[in-house]
């Protein structure tokens, strides 16, 4: 087999292009993700809750559908405003 000769200034430039892809990559997605509703202290106020099985349908603060408002509070998501 043959010895294939890597040159340490194209490892260098094939690093640094790819950590600079990568970091712009985790930027862009940063300003596109929906600001988090969840709430753990809410979670644990409701997730005993005992809900029943109407589903007339609700939008909770994350953009989901939920069957109703129990299940809603079950998962710690609030309601729209």
């Amino acid at each position: 087999m043959e010895k294939i000769n890597k040159s340490p200034r194209l490892i260098l430039l094939f690093n640094l292009t790819l950590a600079l892809l990568l970091i712009l990559v985790l930027l862009s997605c940063k300003k596109n993700l929906p600001p988090t509703c969840y709430d753990a202290a809410y979670y644990k106020e409701h997730c005993e809750d005992i809900c029943t099985q109407d589903c007339p349908g609700i939008t909770g603060c994350d953009g989901k559908h939920y069957c109703n408002e129990c299940v809603m509070h079950v998962n710690g998501i609030k309601k729209t405003e």
